[in-house]
């Protein structure tokens, strides 16, 4: 029979078993062992928009994460500290949610996933910043592009892209530039999500500047399908310009009814995001032609690398590989990635501290241009071109020195 004494220290060895296990769970809350090279396979993880609202936007995002990975995998894949590491990524579908996008960041690195690419879209990687400033982690942003992600403090998250405060102001300066008869007045119909509205303020700023009448705009839901109210309002001022602060839904609402209420600005239309985006012509045929609209990437970007080449060679093997051009969401996505792996190759090692500086100190150039970063994370180097739709395919139309044809002016529509 035990004595006293020995129950009491059977009971204490327990507590201490207990509260030992309690620590150790905690711990694993932060992650399990770093599983960013398992064999000579280097691992990323990225949430991804395949279902939901931005599931077209965040699909293109996946093919060009995919053309990344299968490239650098054919051309001897990624040397890491004497080791040579073939490329995979771990996708999962965030359903263009960003606390799911978050969670999922989240599960990443209690798999031991330190190395992330993010997922598509603002808000979600808005989201997904904030798991992977408290985890430690590592994440290289491909389409997140709102300024106000950057003036948080984070510091392990870095945007190949230009920020969403160049967008409309881009096409802005466009137009201010090329088109004659220059406009007198212009409007920006935004949606109501971060990036559009930054974008659209930003838009409004510049065109004041340059001397543009700004009519007052109008906002609507983020993927609204009726953007009515919001044309309606603005048709009685009669601007020269309507630019939608958009992505593709309401990109293609504005155009479609548009045309239907009888708003025809004597300029034309320009938007954002939406107009390179495949399925704005395919849906709208002729009534997309004209329009204007911003681009991350074009053929005619200046820069190349070892991988992937020049622009023009990014575009001839993304076709070859897929059976359609590339546009600028494949390219971002696929820069992001290339980014990721100029950062572990140059830190020799795939934990996540090195990686994250190789990050802050990269100054690579390459098809998508430069890929460099601030203090802030972001990449405020690489210009953002101004494309048009003519005759159903997008021109780049500004700078001047990518332009691959002149600006069709007034932008016409249903020719």
């Amino acid at each position: 029979m035990a004595t006293r004494a020995g129950r009491v220290r059977r009971v204490e060895a327990l507590a201490v078993g207990a509260a030992l296990a309690l620590v150790l769970a905690g711990c694993g809350s932060k992650g399990a062992q770093n599983q960013n090279a398992t064999g000579d396979t280097l691992n990323l993880g990225a949430s991804m928009s395949l279902s939901g609202a931005l599931e077209k936007e965040g699909k293109l995002t996946q093919q060009g994460y995919d053309y990344c990975a299968s490239t650098v995998n054919a051309k001897g894949g990624v040397t890491v500290g004497g080791r040579t590491l073939q490329l995979h990524i771990d996708y999962q579908d965030d359903q263009s949610q960003p606390d799911t996008a978050g969670q999922l960041v989240d599960q990443f690195n209690d798999k031991g996933y330190k190395l992330i690419l993010g997922p598509y879209g603002s808000a979600t990687t808005g989201a997904a910043m904030a798991v992977v400033e408290r985890n430690g982690q590592v994440m290289v942003d491909s389409s997140g592009a709102d300024d106000k992600l950057f003036t948080k403090g984070y510091r392990r998250t870095f945007a190949v892209l230009s920020p969403a405060s160049v967008y409309a102001a881009s096409i802005v300066n466009a137009i201010n530039e090329l088109a004659s008869p220059k406009p007198a007045s212009i409007v920006f119909l935004s949606a109501d999500d971060g990036f559009s509205k930054t974008a659209a303020a930003a838009g409004e700023a510049q065109a004041r500047r340059v001397g543009f009448t700004v009519v007052p705009g109008q906002q609507f839901p983020a993927g609204a399908t009726d953007v009515s109210g919001a044309l309606t309002k603005v048709k009685p001022s009669k601007p020269d310009v309507i630019v939608g602060s958009v992505h593709l839904a309401e990109g293609i609402a504005i155009i479609k009814q548009a045309a239907e209420l009888g708003v025809t600005p004597t300029g034309g239309f320009a938007e954002t995001v939406a107009p390179p985006t495949p399925d704005f012509a395919a849906t709208l045929g002729v009534k997309a032609n004209g329009v204007l609209s911003s681009s991350q990437w074009v053929p005619e970007v200046k820069g190349s690398e070892a991988f992937f080449g020049t622009a023009t060679d990014y575009r001839n093997g993304f076709q070859a590989k897929f059976g359609q051009p590339p546009e600028y969401h494949n390219a971002e996505a696929t820069a992001a990635c290339l980014a990721m792996v100029f950062a572990v190759r140059k830190a020799g090692s795939t934990d996540p501290d090195p990686v994250r500086d190789a990050l802050a100190g990269l100054d690579e150039q390459s098809f998508f241009g430069p890929l460099t970063f601030n203090d802030k994370g972001e990449n405020v180097t690489k210009t953002m071109s101004v494309v048009q739709i003519q005759s159903g395919k997008l021109v780049t139309v500004w700078p001047k020195d990518q332009a691959a044809g002149p600006l069709t002016w007034p932008g016409t529509r249903g020719s």
